[in-house]
């Protein structure tokens, strides 16, 4: 089983700017406070987290070590993985959060395409969901918002317009 946890609210968040892999933010105290209120959570549901993955950008390593410590797991087995990186908002990035679509989100200057984006967490999810453990990963809100359209086999470009996990809550990926 795979569980999805979007990282703790971030400096990024808290500015209010759009960070995707460009601004690597770390977490603020609030998000670090998520995190803990998260691995509670995870406990009292009787989860069992065998293994913890995260995308590389400071604010999901940081959210997947304070849940991990507070499981009582080991930090040092969190495995890094790239294909689980937000999305590249190209010259979005670093810019003050704003109402915007897909639309406008994916024809921003060196915006990732949105097929490539897809088809990298597609992949990852594909290959976590073939391990007998259970799988928490953290990552970022378009990487949650591209599930829900693979889960829906939704149009990639229309992704941004879904609503994100809200921070550091637990989502059950049980489809793939």
């Amino acid at each position: 089983m795979i569980y999805f946890v979007r990282h703790g609210e971030s400096e990024a968040n808290e500015r209010g700017v759009f960070a995707g892999q460009k601004e690597n933010s770390p977490l603020n105290e609030k998000g670090r406070e998520q995190a803990r209120v998260t691995a509670k959570q995870i406990m009292s549901e009787g989860i069992k987290i065998d293994k913890v993955i995260s995308s590389p950008l400071k604010r999901a390593p940081e959210t997947a070590e304070i849940i991990t410590k507070e499981l009582g797991l080991d930090i040092s087995k969190i495995v890094i993985d790239e294909r689980v990186t937000e999305y590249d908002m190209g010259s979005l990035t670093g810019t003050p959060i704003h109402k915007i679509s897909s639309k406008e989100l994916i024809s921003a200057q060196n915006a990732e395409d949105t097929e490539a984006f897809r088809n990298r967490v597609y992949l990852a999810i594909k290959e976590f969901s073939k391990s007998p453990e259970n799988v928490l990963l953290v990552s970022h809100a378009g990487v949650g918002r591209i599930l829900e359209t693979i889960k829906t086999d939704g149009d990639t470009k229309l992704f941004y317009d879904l609503p994100a996990y809200p921070n550091a809550s637990v989502n059950k990926i049980d489809w793939i």
